[in-house]
């Protein structure tokens, strides 16, 4: 039968399932010591910070967006913090943030805790920020860490709604730093906004009529430019830009049943052709297979682990078109070359590249092997040396080291419930 795409590879040929379950169970992200106070994220910390500080080399265009990823995670029973979103991750606040230019290349992400912020003993917060210190709230903090390696710069940052606060764009513009974002009212307008006097002002102006709302607040020029569109007024707040008509940005209104079209402004130009840049790179991280879904584990911090990898992918795949300029190979196809370049690598190897042998289950540990207790199976008894019996279908135990509920162990002491984190530090101690 015709098939409707190359199908994936067979890896048995190159590794057994329990060689990669055995790789995987060793597989830890961070070198830190667990904190003395309840943190839920504390073991991908540093995998974040490391990635950000390698993509410091990165020179990023001249206008950027900031905004939200999409991260997948279907699993409520093994994300802590409550990190769970079949579409968004709200109201629990705990989502990434990254910044992406216009080859849709991202060079800086942040996990932004809501809720599940960790606290000292002493109820101080426990990784407090050099912004946060100073006195800017949390949505002006954000902002002044993402954008940290362009402060000084001049470049220009947009985004949407969610990051409309007068003081972050008069702080970003002291930095160096050229802030646009979407402004609409929530419950209030922003702080020197006067949305409602805006919006009286420009309801009878004619479709695409744009005009500037000038302030000066502390010596700096503070903008609302505005756009009278069809049954809204669009607005956008910054300390930079004119209201120059972009010839090639055309878009088209129905109005009174007759379809009528207007230029829009370099501001709101700027907006609408930035804010597709994250989702472009959503795209390519999920479409048209997901790692987070090609690697169905329970573990968070792998989940973690293949969305950083995710987006060095799709980085790899952009930044290898710019550099060729041309068009951006599909990510699938990328995958599959690289795979393959992979497990046939010769580079330090006078030889001709030879497939790994496979390896039976006896040999991946010396005699320590991660399993699992099946169904009904409770407490280890030494005396019987079986597992006792219990009603309950799946017993979850806490592991021996962090205390996290698990039903694996390893096969030197049954009696010892391991987590997959603490057997790969029992195979370190072990000289596995």
């Amino acid at each position: 039968p015709q098939e409707d795409g190359p199908r994936p590879y067979n890896f048995r040929t190159v590794m057994m399932y329990t060689r990669f379950n055995a790789i995987t169970a060793s597989l830890v992200f961070t070198s830190d010591q667990p904190p003395a106070f309840r943190d839920k994220f504390w073991q991908i910390w540093e995998m974040v910070r490391e990635w950000n500080s390698n993509m410091r080399e990165f020179i990023a265009g001249w206008v950027l967006c900031l905004d939200e990823p999409m991260l997948i995670w279907l699993n409520q029973w093994t994300c802590p913090g409550w990190i769970f979103c079949p579409r968004k991750p709200h109201p629990f606040g705990n989502e990434y943030h990254l910044i992406v230019d216009g080859k849709a290349i991202m060079w800086r992400v942040k996990l932004v805790e809501g809720k599940d912020r960790p606290k000292k003993p002493d109820g101080n917060w426990a990784y407090p920020s050099k912004w946060e210190q100073r006195g800017y709230t949390k949505t002006v903090t954000l902002l002044l860490e993402m954008t940290e390696p362009i402060h000084g710069s001049g470049k220009v940052v947009s985004g949407d709604s969610g990051f409309c606060v007068t003081q972050g764009v008069l702080a970003l513009d002291k930095l160096g730093v050229k802030a646009q974002f979407l402004v609409k009212k929530r419950k209030y307008w922003p702080k020197m906004v006067p949305g409602d006097y805006i919006d009286e002002y420009m309801k009878d102006k004619p479709l695409g009529f744009s005009e500037s709302f000038v302030q000066v607040i502390d010596g700096t020029p503070f903008y609302i430019h505005c756009t009278r569109d069809s049954t809204f007024i669009a607005k956008i707040m910054s300390t930079h830009g004119i209201l120059d008509e972009i010839q090639e940005h055309v878009t088209w209104r129905l109005v009174d049943s007759m379809w009528k079209s207007f230029h829009y402004t370099e501001p709101l130009s700027r907006h609408n052709r930035s804010k597709h840049w994250v989702d472009n790179v959503n795209n390519c991280c999920h479409d048209p297979i997901a790692l987070e879904e090609g690697w169905a584990t329970k573990w968070w911090p792998n989940r973690q682990f293949t969305f950083i990898l995710s987006v060095a992918e799709a980085n790899a795949v952009q930044a290898r078109a710019r550099g060729k300029k041309e068009p951006a190979m599909p990510t699938l196809e990328f995958r599959r070359q690289l795979a393959m370049k992979m497990m046939t690598n010769t580079l330090g190897n006078t030889g001709a590249a030879v497939a790994s042998p496979r390896r039976t289950r006896a040999s991946l540990s010396n005699d320590h092997v991660l399993s699992k207790r099946a169904k009904k199976e409770g407490k280890w008894n030494p005396y019987t040396r079986k597992f006792n019996e219990v009603t309950t279908l799946y017993v979850a135990r806490p592991c021996s080291g962090c205390r996290k509920n698990t039903r694996d162990y390893c096969s030197c002491d049954p009696g010892r419930d391991l987590c997959q984190v603490c057997f790969g530090q029992h195979l370190q101690e072990h000289g596995g």
